[in-house]
């Protein structure tokens, strides 16, 4: 499926840093035109040409362009490469290479857009970062943007998964702002979107060849979500919840794993009784193929991806969940424009969306 823009678009955006595209998904969802997007990597931006033709996607690294072009563009947004600020890296910050949050401060100076949404992971607002998060803000505030900070469980907006995601949103103009209510969890009008119901009917797709092995060393937890019971970092999936986050590393054997018939249950039971480790192939499991992974991410069935399958995996993980994105992109949008939109899902399992 490819999605289309207007000649004459209104309510423009660019989307920097925009991988395969599921930021500018959920935008274009929440009634924004994503006229410019840039992109490094080759074939992400293979993805995302193939899925957003209308686009005009810039393949340059995000340091040698200059956004002064840019100007009259009412919304800029991008989820700079969160490596330097993620608990599961070295945390180095500004000392790391990878560290481009700065252009995207640039883009903003330049551009001048009515408001902005910067996406990243919590681990930017935490201690050790503190100098750091301080001063981003003071960045923006010196470029007279009034800021508006959250962390969003993708859970809460209708993604089944949980991934928390911190969300920089600046105004430009002094209008009252608020991120769009949760509509889904614990005491919503709407339950979560549980992995079983996201992963009904699924499209074929190649399986994923990696093995599943016991552990020689298990690590056991309370929870048999939880520890290490076979090999690599993929786990069980608990089918009845919402999926835990999908890693940009899958394809291979971190890659979270489908048991449908509790197999890996009763081992954990088995050995929280004391019983011995077992040895060899688990058999009844596997890991998530592409497919499933993107449904987990709430992509619907029709967005193709593009490259080897480790990259197509690596895509779908690093994607920006396209309803959470819908979700902070109508916030914004009712704040500029005061237009009244509604939050629409579907939950259905094909988690298809209306464009």
């Amino acid at each position: 499926m490819h999605y289309n823009y207007s000649k004459n678009p209104k309510n423009t955006a660019i989307d920097l840093f925009a991988g395969a595209g599921g930021l500018s998904l959920g935008l274009h969802q929440a009634g924004w035109n994503v006229t410019t997007a840039i992109e490094i990597d080759s074939w992400a931006s293979a993805t995302y040409r193939h899925n957003f033709p209308d686009t005009h996607l810039i393949t340059q690294d995000a340091r040698e362009i200059d956004f002064t072009p840019f100007q009259g563009i009412d919304l800029v947004a991008g989820g700079p490469p969160c490596q330097p600020f993620s608990v599961a890296g070295k945390q180095l910050a500004q000392a790391d290479p990878r560290d481009i949050v700065p252009e995207f401060i640039r883009a903003v100076k330049q551009i001048r857009p009515k408001a902005f949404i910067m996406e990243n992971v919590p681990g930017l607002q935490t201690a050790k970062h503190l100098p750091y998060f301080q001063w981003l803000n003071q960045q923006f505030s010196a470029l007279k943007y009034t800021l508006c900070i959250n962390i969003l469980d993708t859970a809460s907006y209708g993604v089944p998964q949980h991934r928390n995601r911190l969300f920089f949103v600046g105004l430009l103009e002094d209008i009252s702002f608020s991120f769009l209510p949760k509509t889904h969890g614990l005491g919503m009008q709407n339950p979560y979107i549980s992995a079983g119901e996201a992963l009904i009917n699924v499209p074929n797709d190649t399986p994923n060849t990696a093995k599943v092995t016991y552990a020689k060393n298990p690590i056991l937890r309370p929870s048999p979500w939880a520890g290490m019971l076979v090999n690599g970092q993929g786990r069980p999936i608990n089918l009845n919840e919402p999926s835990r986050t999908i890693p940009a590393t899958a394809g291979g054997n971190r890659t979270h794993i489908v048991d449908r018939d509790g197999i890996l249950l009763e081992y954990h039971r088995y050995l929280r009784k004391g019983g011995r480790p077992r040895s060899g192939q688990v058999e009844g499991v596997r890991r998530l193929t592409l497919r499933e992974s993107a449904r987990l991410q709430s992509f619907p069935d029709q967005f193709v991806f593009r490259g080897p399958k480790t990259a197509q995996y690596k895509q779908v993980g690093n994607a920006v969940p396209p309803l959470l994105a819908k979700a902070v992109g109508l916030s914004v949008y009712q704040a500029l424009f005061n237009n009244r939109l509604e939050f629409e899902y579907r939950s259905t399992p094909e988690l298809t969306v209306k464009y």
